[in-house]
């Protein structure tokens, strides 16, 4: 064998063996940053290339074709490329919970000065201007945890998501320039999009996510069913490294290195002033009263990376309520079942 054609056979096999990871620009892509940083990648023997995608679109089909081996992805996208969601239906496999909470409804400064300083006050606006205007919100995705808490909230206020308010697909990283812009009057994304709006002054947070659903399920790591089981060792070695990660994330003594290397251009840049804060469980809503102790994120560790039945009932009810998840209920438990546990998926039929 020649040198050459050896030099391109270990090409070949290094490009085979380093896993492609897509992330979106948000405070919870954290633990894959720091594991990069710290060397946990490595110190599994593991190759990894990260990637900053646009979007949520970018990590569905990017997944779905074999263009990314795995993602920081939103826990309802496991269901909608297995049964293929505006993509070619794939079954995947949801790996881990990377974290829970995380996310804010954000509503715009003009509102607010409207005398908008609650969910009933937004109730009211919306009743007593429904035929003259229709209010629009921002939502990450169709199929995300921001869509299921935002139509949650609206449905406690007595408000019809599908038809007291429009609502509109917008990548996390442009919803707080389309809020500027007054293209949005609100939205519902993860952080640190909410806190830089209250720092800016051009929004306020009536809720976070956990005053809609406590400990809901946020960010998992995703991959394809086929190429979780030929990779398992792969997977189980990136899994470990996250978990270490994702424990350093969340002690409160690591809350300053943690933000400070999320501040690098690279990563998040300014975006990240005041990730800090948030790490430590401290909120500042923009009604007034200032920082407020809150638990803002939760990086997970130990039993709280698995999904519960909990987890699983509330996406699947939460997909079937907006709409793209066309499976019966006990389908749909099935599904979940298959997709957010252990056990290597069968083939999906939910036609």
């Amino acid at each position: 064998m020649s040198k050459r054609h050896s030099n391109l056979e270990n090409g070949s096999n290094l490009a085979e063996k380093t896993l492609r990871i897509g992330m979106v620009r948000l405070t919870d892509a954290a633990p894959f940053i720091i594991a990069g940083e710290m060397g946990l990648f490595k110190e599994q023997g593991l190759e990894v290339r990260l990637s900053w995608e646009l979007g949520w679109a970018s990590i569905r089909h990017k997944i779905a074709y074999g263009e990314l081996d795995a993602a920081h992805a939103i826990a309802p996208m496991a269901l909608s490329i297995s049964t293929g969601v505006d993509v070619a239906a794939t079954p995947c496999r949801a790996i881990m919970v990377l974290n829970r909470l995380g996310d804010a409804i954000t509503l715009s400064h003009e509102l607010y000065e409207r005398g908008v300083r609650s969910g009933d006050d937004f109730r009211q606006e919306i009743k007593s201007t429904r035929g003259k205007k229709r209010y629009t919100l921002g939502i990450v995705s169709h199929d995300s945890t921001h869509n299921i808490l935002l139509r949650q909230w609206l449905k406690s206020l007595d408000l019809d998501p599908d038809n007291d308010v429009r609502l509109v697909i917008i990548p996390p990283g442009q919803a707080l320039r389309n809020l500027r812009a007054k293209t949005l009057d609100g939205y519902c994304v993860g952080e640190p999009w909410n806190s830089l709006a209250v720092r800016e002054g051009i929004g306020w947070c009536p809720v976070l996510s956990h005053d809609i659903e406590q400990d809901h399920v946020e960010k998992i790591l995703l991959a394809r069913e086929n190429d979780y089981i030929e990779k398992q060792d792969q997977f189980d070695s990136l899994a470990k490294a996250l978990r270490i990660s994702c424990e350093y994330c969340a002690d409160p003594e690591n809350a300053s290195v943690v933000a400070k290397k999320m501040r690098r251009t690279s990563y998040l840049g300014a975006a990240s002033h005041g990730m800090e804060k948030c790490l430590l469980g401290e909120f500042d809503r923009g009604i007034g009263n200032g920082f407020k102790n809150e638990e803002v994120i939760r990086f997970c560790s130990g039993e709280d990376t698995e999904f519960s039945i909990s987890d699983k009932a509330w996406l699947i009810n939460g997909a079937h309520d907006a709409g793209w998840l066309k499976t019966t209920k006990s389908e749909g438990h099935g599904l979940a079942d298959r997709i957010f546990s252990g056990n290597a998926l069968t083939a999906l039929d939910v036609s």
